[in-house]
């Protein structure tokens, strides 16, 4: 009973038939294509971790929060947002924290991506930005040797603001093209079995 309410509330089905933000910044739009098309039903431990996650946004930081909007038939929802101060916070579960901008880079590039978009969302709703953050909290219990269960980066500049949009252009247009096809694409050649983002999705074993 427990986990059919996290179900309802986490409100999948209704996800899955519209195009969101985050589904362009996937590493993998093979993964996107068998969420959409073909999903399998997601484990007890995949459920609880996105209602945590889930049950995280819904505590308010700044005047704007779970701000929705909507550009060219693309929705999402920003975690945070002050007009005043023109801040965008995107706020993520991990049960690895980036020590530096390093790892920030190789490990969570399509976070990057999402708060870029995100940016852009708001600047076609007339909404000004002018500096933005990635808040990573610790999911789970263990925290690694080193490692802050909670770090913030300021990488308002990692983003290419220039060519945001059209970025954004290309990977709309890729991706609805490939959700149009009867079959998911072809696993990307330089991905491995073992190594991200493989290692961390539920769909591995139809690509291996």
């Amino acid at each position: 009973m427990f986990i059919a309410r996290v179900r309802g509330y986490l409100d999948e089905p209704n996800r899955r038939n519209e195009l969101h933000l985050t589904d362009l910044c996937s590493p993998c739009f093979r993964r996107v294509w068998f969420d959409k098309k073909d999903p399998w039903p997601r484990d007890t431990e995949a459920i609880l971790r996105l209602w945590r996650g889930k049950a995280l946004h819904e505590l308010p930081l700044l005047e704007m929060h779970e701000l929705e909007l909507e550009y060219d038939g693309v929705k999402t929802r920003i975690d945070e947002y002050s007009p005043e101060f023109k801040i965008l916070i995107e706020k993520k579960t991990a049960d690895f924290i980036p020590r530096d901008i390093a790892e920030l880079k190789r490990y969570y590039q399509h976070y990057l991506d999402q708060v870029a978009f995100e940016w852009l969302l708001l600047v076609k709703n007339g909404h000004d930005c002018r500096q933005i953050f990635l808040l990573f909290i610790k999911d789970g219990q263990q925290t690694e040797s080193g490692r802050k269960p909670l770090k913030a980066f300021d990488v308002t500049e990692l983003i290419d603001f220039d060519n945001v949009e059209t970025m954004f252009i290309e990977r709309k247009t890729l991706l609805a093209a490939l959700l149009e096809r009867g079959q998911p694409p072809d696993v990307p050649e330089n991905f491995t079995a073992f190594d991200y983002p493989c290692s961390y999705c539920e769909y591995r074993g139809r690509c291996w």
